[in-house]
């Protein structure tokens, strides 16, 4: 058996498709678990006429907020062995379940992640040219065509997405989850693929990124939209590199510095120099201010300092809600 979480709010549409493309698995042996925040039920509503049709999928409103949250949620409802983890606006591919078990079922693997393609099948808005979106920026695509290994090295973050992803439930459970801080709809908006992984590869475990293993992920997102993404991604490397400082990590300095670099000073100058593009110089601008925002909010939260993670996200507070 096969536990699947997929954290959802206000996109009854999208879901639709991505439980239905889970559904014609060749994989059978799983357990879907939609995790609802919406306000209304039009999200229920689509879940529930798969649920009605197949057993195997499961439905779960939450009244909190935050991406994290559900994921751990739908896991601790779930019992199986192997957990995965995609989004509501991606679909996977019929294969996709083997190939993550595959790579989890060696039992030195923590992690695995996959191959993240846009959907060239999905319909997209008519946008008007001022929230048009340059060709140089992307939003959570992995298309590389190598099996990789990463162990060893905590400082390469390079494995792949949440919306891609699944973790042995004994690991997952040594490492109590996602921060539930971290990720959209949390205090610091995202960074929480990333900080888990981070955390296997600290406790020297191993993560496999699989090109086998592929999702299309719906890229339904204008100018603005993008925008703001690009923002939390910035709130979110901050707040995530000054929790490690704060609990005596000193690679949060150099997580930091290197995003600063990397996110911020090389984008600017490919905005300028290569691409000749004001939203590519303004996403570098983004990485290079919003981090120190995410630093300043950290100092306002708690942190675990053995398990490196922000408190209040307990086991023992997701079970309450299952």
């Amino acid at each position: 058996m096969v536990d699947i979480v997929i954290p959802t709010c206000g996109r009854g549409d999208l879901v639709e498709t991505a439980i239905a493309s889970i559904r014609k698995s060749v994989w059978t042996a799983f357990s879907l678990w939609v995790v609802d925040q919406s306000d209304d039920d039009t999200t229920e509503q689509a879940v529930m006429r798969h649920a009605q049709e197949d057993q195997r999928v499961h439905y779960i409103h939450i009244g909190e907020r935050g991406a994290s949250l559900a994921r751990n949620i739908g896991a601790s409802a779930g019992s199986a062995p192997y957990i995965l983890f995609t989004d509501d606006d991606c679909r996977v591919r019929e294969d996709w379940i083997g190939a993550m078990v595959n790579e989890l079922r060696c039992g030195e693997t923590w992690a695995v992640f996959g191959q993240v393609v846009p959907d060239e099948s999905f319909p997209q808005p008519s946008i008007r040219d001022a929230q048009s979106v340059n060709e140089s920026i992307t939003i959570a695509v992995k298309v590389n065509p190598n099996r990789e290994v990463y162990e060893g090295q905590r400082f390469n973050l390079g494995f792949g997405h949440g919306a891609n992803m699944g973790m042995s439930r004994h690991y997952y459970e040594r490492l109590n989850g996602f921060d539930e801080e971290l990720g959209a709809g949390g205090r610091f908006r995202a960074w929480e693929d990333r900080d888990i992984g981070y955390r296997v590869l600290a406790q020297k475990g191993r993560i496999i990124y699989t090109p086998r293993a592929i999702i299309y992920h719906r890229h339904w997102r204008q100018w603005n939209e993008v925008r703001r993404t690009y923002r939390n991604y910035a709130i979110g490397a901050g707040a995530t590199a000054a929790k490690y400082l704060r609990c005596g990590d000193l690679g949060g300095g150099y997580l930091l510095l290197e995003w600063l670099l990397d996110q911020g000073v090389r984008q600017v100058l490919s905005g300028i120099i290569k691409w000749r593009s004001w939203q590519k110089v303004t996403i570098g601008m983004l990485q290079l201010v919003y981090p120190w925002v995410g630093v300043a909010q950290s100092l306002r939260a708690q942190v675990d300092p053995a398990a490196k993670r922000y408190l209040g996200t307990a086991t023992e507070t997701i079970q309450s809600h299952v």
